[in-house]
């Protein structure tokens, strides 16, 4: 089929031990496509709640009820991997976000299913994401991925109780064998045969008095047109508002051509907006079909860029790149500011200070003799012995620090400074040059 889109999961998350529903299987599934071979954490990936509608079949309201309780579901499935060690139980999900107005919707897988989905080289199984979605019986899709894992080989063997494991039916579900096969195997081959690229049949062997085991034999086949889509079989959606922001963001000479807004409509359908948003972006930046100049009148330079950047995810790195030169920058205009904010304070002290010591010369030449003698005797309390002995000299220093400390002690008491505690500083001349 044209336009593929693959789900890939390790062998062993194929043969663990689960049950969901059809809504629920189509939802793993399709976030399973959105994985890039590069990723090695899980991401937040993005559906918009027209597409995630689309996939489930769920009603789309103004509070999205139904699809809130589809994706809480899935936070709660807890099912069984059987590893080497053993048994492992986790859940599919480890959050689900909506953003309220803006019709978006993001999910993200448990840690816990890392190994089995993420950068795998070998003992995986492919499975064509739209044809999977055809199927509408949860036992169909899971039998359509096991059967899928042994497509080279085109049999297979189980024990029928293993088997029922795998497909997550429990000891009292399809106790008769005839229930099991006519509500689960005999669905299974039919939509299979309809709807998918293999088609199977299989054999019942008898362990005792009964059939115990289910050997399936199956082949590939070309691809039948669905019954439920018969004059569309490859059904192009209108596009939505995010698809059409994306289409606005592709440069003005290259909106209209369809070869470019298909490849962004399945980008965006695979992967999301914020995923071929960020490869535009990038494709815009570095392309040279848009640099005045060089390459003049191939247009489709821009389009196998873009191409090679959605299938890359070059965008990625760019973007990150751009986040950390943006967030150095503010950075660093966070410390000019503050710079010059404290350059600021500073200028303001010092400017205060000298204002206050004029006002307080102002008052010494005001005061009384008497007043006058009161001051310079606290003042004189302040000195150092050292100063004390320089003023006593008439040294031009001790001179200075006793005017100082006289300025001190005056604007304390007109209420310019809080009293300060008697301090003796070594090198007071030092000090106060500045705000002389």
């Amino acid at each position: 089929m044209k336009n593929e889109i693959m789900v890939v999961k390790s062998n062993t998350l194929i043969e663990a031990s689960y049950r969901l529903s059809t809504q629920e299987q189509k939802v793993i599934l399709s976030l399973t496509a959105k994985i890039k071979n590069q990723d090695e954490d899980f991401k937040n990936y993005t559906f918009s709640v027209k597409e995630f509608a689309e996939i489930t079949g769920a009603n789309i309201n103004s509070k999205y009820s139904e699809i809130k309780n589809l994706t809480s579901r899935l936070l709660r499935r807890v099912f069984t991997i059987n590893e080497p060690s053993g048994p492992l139980q986790l859940s599919w999900l480890s959050a689900a976000k909506y953003f309220d107005g803006e019709g978006i919707i993001t999910l993200r897988f448990d840690p816990g299913l890392k190994p089995y989905l993420l950068q795998l080289k070998d003992c995986f199984t492919k499975i064509n994401l739209l044809l999977a979605l055809r199927l509408k019986s949860s036992f169909s899709i899971r039998i359509y991925e096991l059967l899928k894992q042994y497509e080279s080989i085109g049999s297979r063997l189980f024990i029928l109780s293993e088997l029922k494991t795998m497909l997550g039916i429990t000891d009292g579900q399809y106790k008769l064998y005839g229930h099991f096969k006519s509500k689960v195997l005999n669905v299974a081959q039919k939509e299979l045969a309809e709807k998918t690229d293999i088609t199977f049949d299989y054999e019942e062997i008898k362990v005792g008095r009964g059939v115990g085991k289910i050997r399936f034999i199956f082949k590939s086949q070309s691809v039948p047109v669905s019954k439920d889509e018969p004059e569309k079989p490859t059904k192009v959606s209108a596009p939505d508002d995010f698809l059409l922001k994306l289409f606005k963001l592709v440069p003005q000479p290259f909106q209209n051509q369809n070869s470019i807004r298909k490849l962004v409509e399945i980008a965006y359908r695979r992967d999301g907006f914020d995923y071929v948003m960020r490869n535009i972006v990038y494709s815009n930046d570095h392309s040279n079909a848009l640099k005045i100049g060089i390459n003049s009148g191939k247009k489709s330079n821009y389009r196998v860029y873009l191409a090679k950047a959605l299938n890359n995810d070059y965008g990625l790195a760019y973007m990150e790149d751009l986040q950390v030169k943006k967030e150095a920058e503010q950075a660093k205009q966070k410390t000019f500011a503050e710079a010059e904010m404290q350059k600021q304070r500073e200028k303001k002290k010092i400017d205060q200070e000298r204002e206050n010591r004029e006002k307080a010369r102002a008052f010494i030449a005001s005061c009384t003799p008497e007043n006058l003698e009161t001051y310079a005797q606290e003042a004189g309390k302040r000195l150092s012995p050292d100063s004390f002995a320089r003023y006593n000299r008439k040294d031009v220093i001790g001179l200075f620090e006793f005017k100082r400390r006289l300025e001190d002690v005056v604007m304390e008491h007109i209420g310019l400074r809080k009293p300060q505690p008697q301090q003796v500083a070594a090198s007071e001349l030092s000090e106060t040059t500045s705000a002389a």
